[in-house]
């Protein structure tokens, strides 16, 4: 199958590392202004010198956090708003351990050390970073705790009370700006909720409320679409190393959360062909139920939602049941029902990032790539849409599937991370400049 015309190719500012290591880029972010960058890397099954690294505009080593001789890496990365606060998560022992930590981007000291009891699968993080959480999947040591919560007091994070639950793992976390509001997106085992919505007081995380995802008709994702998530790695890659019997519950779950910058508003992403779920805060506190539910047609599973920051839309990434091919879609809202504003095929299957809008909310920032079901890996590429009307406005092909690609807040700026090994830095002058 011919996948989708491809926007006008982008240029790259610059590459890193100058020698590939053979490790993939997992994760990205960039500061609000583009002027301080991070990537880390990931590998399965790889034993490494893993690490995030902080690097400034012109793709020059600011900071590095390296973990010796680590198992698997370091999954999530994330900046404050300023970039004078770097955090990386993910996993350090074949035995279950995991890790956070989180560096000065200043002077490299470091902020904190977390030992957790899995992998940590996401961080969010409030605008001036004094108030971080990580969440972990499930705790196979049995101890730890699934969300974990800090605040920065005399250059050091202070543990606040977290979630500890043997019920749920947490795929995807959203802060507001301010870090007073915290969603939560699952695996869930049994019963247990699919999203908590939490208030972060000054002693921890105060539960709001819950949700399920509906049984009516909620579908379960294809086993061959989870790319890089929960279920591959904490279920079929733990039990083909005989350390734990597990077995995947089969269900729909939540793969992404997003929040807008007061927390009034957020938006769930769901495995399957379940779309997208739009929630009002003091709607969802009083009753429990979602706004309103979108389900792009064509597609077999969702990966990413974004939502602009006066939660006025979400933007989905979602598979196509295609060959190949994925979406990317905006959706109004409505009220009690999300309108679509456009929807546009793109070449293979789109992957999430820390924030997949940027340039003030004017950008959509994405990578593409999945695993051929012979083996291997397709090539990838790294996608700029306009936000308003869905115009492709670049893309750039990399040898290997690409997992993040994040923008700068104001749209000057761009860093990708690809399976190929390196990080990519863009700059919007003579590829989306006239954009933003």
């Amino acid at each position: 199958m011919t996948g989708p015309a491809l926007p006008p190719t982008m240029t790259s500012s610059w590459t890193y590392p100058p020698a590939s290591p053979g490790l993939w880029f997992n994760t990205t972010d960039a500061s609000q202004d583009g002027g301080v960058l991070a990537g880390g890397t990931f590998q399965f099954d790889t034993t490494a010198n893993f690490g995030f690294y902080v690097l400034n505009q012109a793709g020059q080593v600011l900071q590095s956090d390296v973990w010796e001789n680590a198992y698997e890496g370091v999954f999530w990365v994330k900046l404050n708003a300023g970039g004078t606060i770097a955090a990386g998560g993910g996993w350090l022992t074949s035995t279950y351990t995991g890790q956070l930590r989180a560096i000065s981007v200043t002077d490299g000291s470091v902020l904190l050390t977390q030992l957790t009891g899995s992998r940590v699968n996401q961080i969010a993080m409030s605008t001036d970073g004094t108030i971080l959480a990580a969440g972990c999947g499930a705790t196979y040591s049995g101890s730890g705790q699934q969300i974990y919560l800090y605040t920065l007091k005399n250059n050091a994070y202070q543990a606040l009370t977290g979630l500890s639950s043997s019920d749920n793992s947490v795929q995807s976390l959203a802060m507001s700006a301010d870090g007073k509001w915290l969603v939560a997106g699952f695996y869930p085992n049994g019963s247990a909720p699919a999203l908590i919505l939490f208030q972060v007081t000054s002693t921890g995380l105060v539960q709001s409320q819950t949700w399920s995802i509906p049984s009516s008709g909620s579908m379960a994702e294809p086993a061959e679409a989870d790319v890089r998530g929960f279920v591959k790695e904490h279920f079929a890659a733990l039990a083909s190393r005989n350390l734990v019997a597990e077995s995947s519950s089969g269900g729909a779950y939540v793969k992404s959360v997003a929040m807008s910058a007061d927390g009034t508003r957020f938006a769930a992403a769901i495995s399957g062909t379940n779309g997208i779920y739009y929630f009002d805060r003091d709607t969802f506190i009083q009753s429990g139920a979602a706004n309103w539910q979108y389900v792009q047609a064509g597609i077999s599973t969702s990966s990413c939602v974004g939502m602009s920051s006066d939660g006025t839309f979400v933007v989905g990434l979602s598979n196509s049941s295609a060959p190949l091919v994925g979406y990317a879609y905006r959706v109004n809202d409505a009220g009690t029902s999300g309108t679509l504003a456009w929807s546009m095929g793109v070449e293979y299957w789109p992957n999430p990032s820390n924030h997949i809008l940027g340039g003030e909310d004017n950008l959509v920032s994405f990578g593409t790539g999945e695993p051929k079901k012979g083996g291997g890996l397709t090539p990838g590429h790294f996608y700029v849409l306009d936000a308003k009307n869905g115009a492709g406005l670049g893309s750039f092909d990399t040898s290997a599937m690409n997992w993040p690609f994040q923008l700068s807040g104001d749209g000057g700026f761009a860093i990708g991370g690809s399976d190929d090994g390196y990080l990519y830095g863009f700059g919007a002058r003579g590829n989306w400049d006239n954009a933003i």
